[in-house]
């Protein structure tokens, strides 16, 4: 299981080629997938993190956004100087139209870069809402066995009469994970993890074991106690984590 949660661009300065001002750049690091960043009658998108020093980049991920399939160009790029004919790094990013996301080796560079060229876009512009720069984590190993469950926010009341009616609302999932042998080394790295997200920063978790089709997600962590269970005559930890989807 991969969790971005270390976004080392989000404190970054950011430019674009277009910008819509009522849907600034800024956006696409707000937590709220609903704030969008939006190009102005350009279905060319480049946009530019400047971190104002190096820092380490090895994944990406685009959520919330129109792109098409048709998209010739879905970059994620970095450099030492805010010039890209030829960045220390370029990545293909996969055409996905729910959320897109990258694991490669990246690197170490003051400047990052989202590139989108989707020139037949029938929109006329570019519109992302979440764009999450930075470094992942691998967990250990899961159990096998996922619990998932949708859930409604829905405010349901009934009346006096009988009668049920309700505050229509948004669905959303839960998520419990199981892991069933960590060691000493892996608790240190989950607790640090923890510590850095708490259970109140958005991140994206993504199910890569086989056999579990979850795909990614944006989450938190759904309990503020991260609980680890020594086995008997080993030398493992057991424990267990929450996650709620975010919107």
């Amino acid at each position: 299981m991969i969790l971005y949660n270390d976004e080392t661009c989000k404190d970054a300065a950011i430019t674009a080629n277009s910008v819509n001002p009522n849907y600034p750049a800024t956006n696409l690091v707000d937590s709220r997938l609903t704030r969008l960043y939006r190009t102005v009658a350009s279905t060319t998108a480049e946009v530019v993190f400047d971190c104002g020093s190096a820092v380490s980049v090895t994944s990406a991920v685009i959520a919330s956004h129109n792109i098409t399939a048709s998209a010739t160009v879905i970059k994620i790029q970095g450099n030492a100087t805010d010039s890209w004919g030829s960045p220390s790094v370029s990545e293909t990013i996969t055409y996905d139209a729910g959320v897109m996301h990258k694991r490669f080796t990246g690197g170490s560079y003051r400047y990052w870069r989202i590139q989108i060229i989707d020139a037949t876009n029938t929109d006329g512009y570019i519109e992302i809402g979440r764009a999450w720069i930075g470094t992942y984590y691998t967990t250990p190993g899961i159990a096998p066995t996922v619990t998932s469950s949708l859930l409604t926010a829905t405010v349901k009341t009934r009346s006096t009469g009988g009668q049920s009616y309700g505050d229509k609302r948004h669905t959303y999932y839960k998520f419990i994970t199981n892991f069933p042998a960590v060691t000493y080394t892996q608790k240190a790295s989950l607790e640090t993890m923890f510590i850095s997200l708490d259970h109140s920063t958005p991140f994206f978790i993504y199910f890569d074991s086989e056999g579990i089709d979850l795909d990614i997600y944006y989450v938190t962590i759904d309990q503020d106690e991260l609980r680890f269970t020594l086995l008997i005559n080993s030398d493992y930890y057991a424990c267990g984590i929450n996650y709620i989807e975010e919107k």
